[in-house]
C-alpha cells in the first residue's frame, strides 16, 4: 500500500511484547527523571486522569529515549489531544494530503484488477475506519505533533475482551499498554528530528513497495525501542541482544491470532492485502531492525536511516540488504496502448511481500521468493471493466517459472464457471472467454500478464511489456538535514 496515515502499534502486539518481563538498568540521573515521571503518570491514571498521565509518559520517554537510542532529542516534540470521535475526520485530510482523489480511486481499481479487494468495497471509507479503531496515539511526522487520543466515556468503562483479560486486561485505562505505545511514538518524533519520516516517505512516492519497506525500517525501529521500554532496558542494550532470527519465529506464530483476536472489528474483517499490509512494517520490520541492531547496534538502525531498504524483499530477506545486496530492478513499462476507450488509472510495484499476499492460496511465499523487480499498468475500459499489463523479473528462470505456475492458478481460480487449465502449465498460456483475454507468459527469468483486454489489444500490449526498459535501482545515500521544530 502507498504512503497512509501515522499508525500506533495494534494494542494486542503492545501486550504481547510486555510479557517479556523487566530488565534491570543502571541507574542514571536521566534515566531516573524519566522513570520518575511514569511513576507520577502512573499515580495520575490511578486518580482518574488518563490524558494528564499520558502527558506525563511523553515527558518521560523525553528523558529515557535518548539513553536507550544513542541519539539526543534537539527540541521539544509538540503535542496534542484529539478526541476519539474526531479522528477519523483527521484521517480523511491525512488521505487528502498524501493522495489527490485520482491516486486514490487508482490505487482502488489496481486492488480490484487484482482480486485483492470485493468490487464493492469503500477501500477509503474501510480504511479510515480500520485506522480510527486502531491508533492509540501517533506522532505525525508533517505537524511534528504528537496527538494523544482521548477516549470517549463510554469507552473509558468498556469491559476488555476475553483475550484482553487473558493477557491480563482489568479495563479502563491501560497504563501499560499507554506507555509503550507513546514509547512507541516517541521513538518517531526523535527519529524524525534526526532522519527526516517525511522524506523519507515522500521518495518513495510512486513506489508501493519501497514505500512499505521505508515503513518496515521506521515502525520496526519504534517497536524494537518499544520492547525495550516494556522490558525496564533503559538503556537499550539489552534489547539489541535478542536472536533477530528466534524473534522471526515468534513473531510468524503469532501473525494470526493480531488481527482475528486482538485487533478492533474492522481490522479482523479486513482483505488480507490491508490486514497484512498493515502488519508487515511491524513484525516483518522488527525483525528487519533487530537484525541491524545484532550486527551493529542502534548504530545500525542510525545507518539504515541514511541509506534505507529499498524492496520488501530486502526487509524480508536481510542479508538482501546488507551482507550480499540485491537491489531491485527498475521496470519502465513505457507507453502502453490498449486502443479507444481505454485509459491507464494506476501505474505501480507489487513487490515481494504483496505478491505473496496475492498468490495465498497458490504457493504464496515460495512463489514470491525470487522476486527481482515488476511494475504494473492497470486501465479501465467500457463500463467500467478493469485489464491489467504486469512484468516481473526474477532472480533465475526457475523462480520465474514457479511464479507463473502459481499466477496462472490464481487466474485460474477467478474465471469462475469459464475456468480452464491445463495439466501441464506451458510457458505461453493464453486463454480467451467472452471477449476476454488472459495471458500468463514467461520468457526467461521475465513473466508478463495481461488479462482483461479484447484478444487484438492483447498481443501488442503482451510484446510491449517484454520490451520494457530495465535498470538496477542502485542506492542513493540520503543527505538528511534535521528536521524543523513544529510551529508554536
Amino acid at each position: 500500500m502507498p504512503a497512509r496515515p501515522p499508525l500506533s502499534p495494534l494494542p494486542a502486539l503492545a501486550v504481547a511484547l510486555l510479557l517479556a518481563g523487566p530488565v534491570a538498568a543502571e541507574d542514571r540521573p536521566d534515566i531516573k527523571a524519566g522513570t520518575d515521571l511514569l511513576k507520577a503518570g502512573d499515580g495520575l491514571a490511578d486518580q482518574g486522569k488518563p490524558n494528564d498521565a499520558q502527558v506525563r509518559y511523553k515527558e518521560a520517554f523525553e528523558k529515557i529515549l535518548p539513553r536507550l537510542r544513542g541519539i539526543p532529542f534537539r527540541h521539544e516534540v509538540k503535542r496534542d489531544v484529539t478526541k476519539r470521535e474526531k479522528l477519523q475526520d483527521m484521517l480523511l485530510k491525512e488521505f487528502e494530503e498524501d493522495m489527490t482523489p485520482a491516486e486514490f480511486e487508482g490505487m482502488e481499481k489496481a486492488y480490484r484488477a487484482f482480486g485483492l479487494i470485493s468490487p464493492d468495497l469503500d477501500l477509503k471509507k474501510f480504511l479510515i475506519e480500520v485506522y480510527s479503531e486502531e491508533i492509540a496515539a501517533y506522532y505525525d511526522p508533517k505537524t511534528k505533533t504528537m496527538y494523544m487520543i482521548e477516549e470517549p466515556e463510554s469507552k473509558k468503562n468498556e469491559p476488555p475482551t476475553f483475550f484482553e483479560r487473558f493477557l491480563g486486561k482489568t479495563g479502563g485505562f491501560d497504563k501499560d499498554e499507554n506507555k509503550t505505545v507513546i514509547a512507541h511514538e516517541m521513538t518517531h518524533a526523535l527519529s524524525d528530528q534526526h532522519y527526516d519520516l517525511d522524506d523519507l516517505h515522500a521518495s518513495s512516492k510512486k513506489n508501493d513497495d519501497q514505500s512499505l519497506a521505508a515503513s518496515a525500517l521506521i515502525e520496526g525501529e519504534a517497536t524494537l525501542a518499544m520492547m525495550a521500554a516494556g522490558q525496564e532496558d533503559w538503556e537499550g542494550l539489552q534489547i539489541i541482544k535478542t536472536p533477530a532470527e528466534g524473534l522471526g519465529r515468534g513473531m510468524e506464530l503469532m501473525m494470526p491470532f493480531l488481527t482475528s483476536l486482538g485487533g478492533g472489528k474492522s481490522l479482523k474483517n479486513a482483505p488480507p492485502i490491508i490486514s497484512e499490509s498493515m502488519l508487515f512494517p511491524y513484525i516483518r520490520g522488527l525483525v528487519f531492525c533487530a537484525k541491524l541492531a545484532n550486527d551493529d547496534g542502534w548504530k545500525g538502525i542510525d545507518a539504515a536511516y541514511l541509506d534505507p531498504p529499498l524492496s520488501t524483499e530486502q526487509v524480508l530477506h536481510p542479508a538482501k540488504y546488507k551482507a550480499d545486496p540485491d537491489y531491485p530492478v527498475l521496470i519502465d513499462l513505457g507507453t502502453l496502448s490498449p486502443g479507444e476507450g481505454w485509459k491507464e488509472v494506476s501505474r505501480n510495484v507489487m513487490g515481494e511481500m504483496q505478491t505473496a499476499v496475492l498468490l495465498r492460496s497458490h504457493g504464496g511465499k515460495a512463489a514470491a521468493a525470487g522476486w527481482d523487480g515488476d511494475r504494473y499498468a492497470v486501465f479501465e475500459g467500457p463500463e467500467g471493466k478493469l485489464a491489467l499489463v504486469w512484468l516481473t523479473t526474477w532472480d533465475s528462470e526457475d523462480d520465474a517459472r514457479e511464479f507463473a505456475r502459481s499466477y496462472a492458478r490464481y487466474q485460474t481460480a477467478r474465471m469462475g464457471d469459464a475456468k480452464f487449465q491445463p495439466v501441464e502449465l506451458p510457458d505461453s498460456l493464453w486463454r480467451s472467454v467472452d471477449g476476454v483475454c488472459r495471458i500468463v507468459e514467461r520468457r526467461g527469468p521475465d513473466v508478463a500478464v495481461v488479462e482483461g483486454f479484447p484478444p487484438a489489444a492483447s498481443a501488442p500490449l503482451l510484446e510491449a511489456a517484454f520490451q520494457a526498459a530495465k535498470a538496477d535501482m542502485k542506492p542513493a545515500p540520503r543527505a538528511v538535514k534535521p528536521a524543523a521544530e513544529a510551529p508554536k
